[in-house]
């Protein structure tokens, strides 16, 4: 692992956090199709540092901090600005889906600092369920920004999108999203438990 700053996967992640308040401030202005835009692209970032990264061995130890702390913002921003936006914008997201969500990651951050200081353990890897919930997450966004989109735009309501980003199939990503938040958890913090009672400084 190379110690290099200025490397195209670390670029692509630092695009990422610097779309994070234009996409900010699109929402806030109600500016739909501009938010779900920005979105995409910064998911896209996140997509490309990652296979950048292993194809041409780029990966570097301030990347495997800046990646996941760039996913984390963006993440919790959207989480954010969807479920405390204006209540006349047609799809938000619940307030409890949001606090298990940000909830979750808080228990997470926590335990990590605590094994870190406390045990010396420095590598954590998400699971397979933290990844199955990343991509739930990110789907429930993607969808209630849709959502905003097709219901404000005329144009857009006879298109199959907007059977994509119904009430029904928004529903059914946030009850995935919570069921795989609180599994993954759980997971987390059984793992958590593990490592601190058996992880050795180093």
């Amino acid at each position: 692992m190379k110690d290099q700053f200025l490397t195209l996967p670390n670029l692509l992640t630092l695009t990422r956090l610097a779309l994070v308040p234009v996409f900010l401030l699109l929402s806030l202005k109600r500016q739909a199709l501009g938010a779900l835009l920005v979105f995409t692209a910064a998911g896209l970032t996140d997509f490309l540092d990652g296979i950048t990264a292993r194809l041409f061995h780029l990966r570097s130890r301030i990347g495997t901090l800046l990646d996941p702390l760039a996913d984390k913002v963006l993440m919790s921003t959207a989480f954010l600005v969807l479920t405390f936006q204006d209540r006349n914008s047609p799809s938000s997201i619940p307030l409890w889906l949001t606090a298990s969500v940000l909830g979750r990651d808080f228990l997470i951050a926590s335990g990590a600092w605590v094994i870190y200081h406390w045990r010396g353990y420095k590598s954590f890897f998400p699971s397979l369920l933290g990844k199955i919930n990343t991509v739930f997450q990110v789907m429930t966004i993607f969808l209630v920004l849709l959502g905003n989109f097709v219901r404000t735009n005329d144009w857009a309501k006879g298109v199959f999108l907007s059977n994509l980003a119904s009430p029904p199939i928004l529903w059914a990503f946030f009850l995935l999203t919570l069921a795989s938040t609180v599994l993954s958890g759980l997971h987390y913090t059984l793992r958590g438990v593990t490592l601190f009672f058996s992880s050795r400084s180093g």
